[in-house]
């Protein structure tokens, strides 16, 4: 049980995921640019530990940019680029 006042590593790591969301969503409709000031006027939780967590998700889901919508016949399993190289053998 996490102190009071923490949140536990449960809770941080669905913070987590609520950031990397968010940020997937806004990437599948269309926003490419998806900067910083767009993580802050997103992000929901008030608390320090909290805020970076999710900003943690959010930023490394527009690092991966995994998924269909990110690059023109890509997929989250191959991107576009590798089923290119598999075609050519």
């Amino acid at each position: 049980m996490s102190e009071p006042g923490q949140t536990s590593a449960f809770e941080l790591s669905r913070i987590y995921g609520q950031g990397w969301n968010a940020a997937k969503k806004l990437l599948a409709a269309g926003k490419g640019l998806v900067d910083a000031a767009a993580e802050a006027a997103h992000n929901p939780h008030l608390g320090a530990e909290e805020r970076g967590r999710w900003a943690k998700g959010f930023t490394e889901a527009v690092a991966s940019r995994a998924g269909a919508f990110t690059t023109p016949g890509g997929n989250s399993w191959r991107p576009a680029t590798a089923r290119r190289d598999i075609a050519k053998t």
